[in-house]
């Protein structure tokens, strides 16, 4: 039987209304985490005593927030290149006629997006691109941008800077890209092969009719273009370096800095497009762990879950489902930090129950239409262009997620066995 104390009761209390108001979403979840932290320093330092108010920020990863902040302004930079809109109309000229062949490549190029762009931004071009192809090649729209969705959350996995989880996870872990790569790329690739594969065996991926494709023409500056991909893969050749010398939190900041000055975008654009609320968001909920911690309420969990660890199977599950399906529910950002504060204050954990973390958090955004960024762009392009009932999504989510859940720890089995 656990007895807590009133401090710790409060805590608690702070910690389950910042996750209710994340699942209510009566407030934009950056609001909701400012908030949650605003109460938890009033309770944690104040009222009890807990910490002092100069240690909240302690509480916060800066290193993790740089280095977040610099792939932000990378992206945005490589985003408005135009890049990966000439790629989706080239492939899209090249497989017009061969139309299961189409969806698949489609898949797999949402993957590509993935990987290089925050989800968002990818779902976001994806989206415009098939959009674009529609009525040209007379596809399902419904079905092309939901399966779409789905890669762009799954596929997320499969690199460091592809999802903030990511980083959470191998930032505290000390993971290092190319570790990274090698665990969870060919998961991400056996989820979008799986994917794919589930689409064409289910069918209706057209509508009847449908013209041709006569065009591949991008409106995108060429210098810009070459500009913004030299400096982002320079970025990639240092973090996969992994040079002692140069922290990755420095080397995000130092790139962003050349893409800002070289790149060829709008400073001021960039600027404006980054998603600066996943910033706060992140700083804030980074404060409300951190009081958690401070009150000892990680210790029972820790605790708990250590006893679990006679069972590696066990533990692999209940990591990899429990951060999964509560991704689909509660943003994947508090989800991945809270399960990245439990297993850091276990005395020891198997290698893989970090990207077990990293690897649920991401697959969870298809359970729901609300859970991520990438279902809520596929919801609300196809609520504007198709008349969608948002339920439908978890028509097509639920079950992909599901199976994803399945293949994933399948694939950590056989891995790390």
């Amino acid at each position: 039987m656990i007895h807590l104390t009133d401090p710790q009761l409060a805590i608690l209390g702070v910690f389950l209304l910042s996750i209710l108001l994340l699942i209510t979403e009566k407030y934009h979840r950056a609001t909701s985490a400012m908030i949650s932290a605003a109460i938890m320093v009033y309770f944690g330092a104040y009222v009890y005593g807990l910490f002092s108010p100069d240690e909240v920020f302690d509480f916060i990863d800066w290193h993790t927030l740089l280095f977040i902040v610099g792939v932000l302004i990378l992206v945005e930079g490589l985003s408005e290149s135009g890049l990966f809109q000439a790629m989706g109309l080239i492939v899209a000229k090249t497989l017009a006629k061969r139309r299961n062949l189409l969806f698949v490549s489609f898949m797999y190029l949402t993957l590509a997006v993935t990987l290089f762009l925050a989800n968002f931004p990818a779902m976001l071009v994806m989206a415009a691109i098939t959009t674009s192809l529609r009525d040209r090649l007379g596809i399902n729209l419904k079905k092309w941008i939901i399966y779409e969705a789905v890669i762009a959350n799954s596929g997320a996995m499969g690199l460091m800077i592809s999802s903030i989880p990511n980083l959470i996870v191998a930032l505290n872990f000390g993971i290092s890209f190319n570790e990274f790569l090698r665990v969870a790329l060919p998961l991400s690739l056996l989820l979008t092969t799986v994917t794919a594969l589930v689409g064409v065996a289910t069918g209706n991926l057209y509508r009847e009719g449908g013209g041709e494709l006569t065009s591949t023409r991008s409106s995108f500056a060429r210098g810009k273009l070459i500009r913004s991909f030299l400096i982002f893969s320079a970025f990639l050749a240092l973090i996969v370096a992994n040079l002692p010398q140069f922290p990755m939190d420095l080397v995000a900041f130092l790139m962003a800095t050349l893409m800002l000055w070289m790149g060829g975008a709008d400073p001021d654009e960039i600027f404006s497009n980054v998603d600066w609320s996943t910033v706060f968001f992140l700083a804030s909920f980074y404060v409300v762990v951190g009081g958690v911690e401070k009150a000892g309420l990680l210790n029972y969990i820790s605790s708990y879950m250590s006893g679990l660890g006679k069972s590696p199977l066990t533990f692999l599950t209940l990591t990899l489902w429990s951060s999964g399906l509560l991704s689909g529910f509660v943003d994947n950002i508090p989800v991945a930090l809270t399960f990245t504060s439990i297993l850091k204050a276990m005395p020891s954990i198997s290698r893989v129950l970090p990207y077990a973390v990293a690897v649920g958090a991401n697959i969870g955004g298809n359970l729901t239409y609300f859970a991520s960024p990438p279902s809520l762009v596929a919801v609300g392009v196809l609520q504007k262009e198709e008349g969608l009932n948002p339920m439908e999504f978890t028509k097509y989510g639920a079950p992909l997620t599901f199976l994803h859940l399945i293949v994933s720890e399948i694939y950590f089995l056989l891995l790390f066995s």
